[in-house]
């Protein structure tokens, strides 16, 4: 649902205002929240654990001042973040140090078959993913919320508590299901950083021919989504897109030749 923070901080019986800020952003949130005299209790949550050699790029769990809640929803509904990596916001009843020690649990989880670091404190992974959550999902993952507030480019959104989601606590890594993988694979910010990962893996491996391509400025970008758009289109994971791929695509629609290949090959 579309609200604004004015309105939704304004929400009475979801408990008190938290955000999960990514500290990575630009310009730094939790500077930003010290700034504004935002902060009634504030802690990384990679101190103390196994990532805590992470612990720069650690999120922070916030519990904001309820005086100064007015000030900050007139703040960001005005001057909304501009890197929408910043973070989100929830209302929880759980105690601070509960909260802590959930988002502890969450930052390892169980994704096709492996451990993986779990980002779900950058607004981009959560604008993506929670809107597929099931109940179940809730009732592990987002275990100390009552609702959650996330910001996009186009619109600002809300999502309740189911009320069949019971909370409970995981002893293991949570496996996040089928549903949540094809929420990531079909999200604008996994074409994003999918793009982002074959493009600097094509620069490193044919530097010559990547540099030919990237004329006119933006140039290779482009193709490279094209590329992926063509192989979607016939069922491929575009998240195995190999560099030989990309160049028969662009052999196959005269985007390059055959000798520009040959050229490129050692560069």
């Amino acid at each position: 649902m579309k609200t604004t923070w004015a309105a939704w901080v304004k929400q009475a019986g979801g408990g008190n205002v938290y955000f999960l800020l990514n500290k990575l952003a630009q310009p730094d949130p939790v500077a930003q929240f010290y700034a504004a005299d935002w902060v009634e209790e504030a802690y990384p949550v990679y101190a103390g654990t196994s990532l805590s050699h992470l612990r720069e790029q650690s999120p922070w769990l916030i519990k904001a001042k309820w005086q100064m809640l007015d000030d900050l929803a007139k703040k960001l509904d005005t001057e909304p973040f501009t890197d929408l990596s910043w973070g989100w916001a929830y209302h929880s009843t759980e105690t601070y140090e509960d909260q802590i020690a959930h988002w502890q649990r969450q930052q390892i989880v169980m994704f096709e078959g492996e451990k993986r670091v779990f980002r779900l404190f950058d607004g981009r992974i959560a604008g993506a993913l929670i809107p597929s959550f099931t109940p179940a999902d809730w009732s592990y993952l987002l275990m100390p919320l009552s609702d959650c507030f996330i910001t996009s480019l186009s619109e600002n959104s809300y999502f309740f508590r189911p009320p069949e989601a019971e909370k409970k606590i995981n002893v293991y890594p949570y496996k996040l299901g089928e549903h949540i993988a094809l929420a990531w694979k079909n999200s604008t910010q996994f074409r994003v950083n999918t793009v982002d990962n074959f493009y600097i893996q094509f620069w490193e491996e044919h530097s010559g021919l990547a540099q030919a391509l990237e004329e006119p400025e933006g140039n290779l970008v482009r193709l490279i989504n094209q590329c992926m758009d063509y192989y979607q289109a016939e069922r491929v994971d575009i998240g195995y897109l190999t560099n030989d791929m990309f160049i028969r695509y662009l052999k196959q629609n005269n985007l390059i030749n055959n000798r520009q290949d040959t050229e490129y090959a050692i560069s």
